[in-house]
C-alpha cells in the first residue's frame, strides 16, 4: 500500500500507473543498480553520484512503499549491515527496463562521451546479458571478464543462466574482453557487430577459444534477432 503522497496522472491506464511509480528522476537508475544485486545505502549513493542524500533516501523509501525494493540484514557483511534488493515486482520492472536501455543505446548515445560522464562496465553488460539469455549454447559454463575503459565487470554463464557482477572475477576468467565504452555501446546499439569491432582492433579478446566463439555467437545472434 502506498503511504507517501505524490502527484499522479489520474488515468486508468497501466502505463500511467507505472509512471506514477517510476517516472521520478533517478528512480529507474536505483532499480538498475539493484538489478546487479543487493546493495547497502552507501553503495547506492556511490553508484549514483549527484543524486544527493536526502533525495536518495526519499526515492528508496517510496520504492519500498511501492513494493519495488525491500530491505534485509546481510549477515555476511560487517555489523550485519542493512542492504536493499529488488522484490519480485522489482525484478520484473528491471527486465522491462532493458528494451528502454537498448533503445537509448541505439538512438540517444551518438553524441555521448564516456570520458565526460560517469560510467560503470556493468551498466552496458546488463543490457547485453538480457539479450544473450535467449540464445545460450547448451552446456556453456564460462566467465567473461570485460575491461571497458577503466571499469571492470563480469558476465557469467552457468546452468542456462546469465549474471552480471561489478569488478573483476575472484577466480581466473575463461575469457577477457577489452574495449572502450563507446565500442561496446555501439555493439549493443547495433551500429557494429562484435566480430567487426574485433577485426578492426577496437575489441581485444583473449582466453579459451571455445568460450570466445560462444560469446561471439551469443552476442551476434541475440542482437540480430532483437
Amino acid at each position: 500500500m502506498q503511504t507517501m503522497s505524490r502527484r499522479t496522472y489520474g488515468q486508468f491506464c497501466g502505463l500511467a500507473h507505472a509512471l506514477d511509480v517510476v517516472g521520478e528522476r533517478w528512480t529507474l537508475l536505483i532499480v538498475r543498480e539493484l538489478a546487479f544485486g543487493a546493495k547497502r545505502y552507501t553503495e547506492l549513493a556511490d553508484a549514483l553520484a549527484g543524486i544527493g542524500t536526502s533525495l536518495l533516501a526519499s526515492r528508496v523509501k517510496q520504492l519500498e512503499s511501492d513494493g519495488v525494493i525491500q530491505r534485509r540484514l546481510a549477515l555476511d557483511q560487517p555489523g550485519s549491515a542493512v542492504v536493499y534488493e529488488l522484490s519480485d515486482a522489482g525484478r520484473e520492472l528491471a527486465a522491462a527496463m532493458v528494451p528502454l536501455a537498448m533503445w537509448g543505446a541505439r538512438h540517444q548515445m551518438a553524441d555521448a562521451d564516456a570520458a565526460q560522464e560517469l560510467f560503470r562496465a556493468e551498466w552496458l553488460l546488463g543490457s547485453l546479458a538480457a539479450d544473450v539469455r535467449r540464445d545460450l549454447p547448451d552446456g556453456l559454463n564460462a566467465t567473461y571478464e570485460f575491461h571497458i575503459g577503466d571499469s571492470v565487470a563480469c558476465l557469467r554463464v552457468a546452468a542456462g543462466t546469465v549474471s552480471v557482477t561489478a569488478g573483476p572475477s575472484p577466480t581466473p576468467a575463461d575469457v577477457v574482453v577489452s574495449a572502450g565504452a563507446a565500442t561496446i555501446a555501439a555493439v549493443i546499439g547495433g551500429k557494429v557487430t562484435f566480430s567487426e569491432a574485433a577485426a578492426g582492433g577496437d575489441v581485444e579478446v583473449t582466453g579459451d577459444s571455445a568460450a570466445q566463439a560462444a560469446l561471439v555467437t551469443m552476442v551476434e545472434k541475440s542482437l540480430a534477432t532483437r
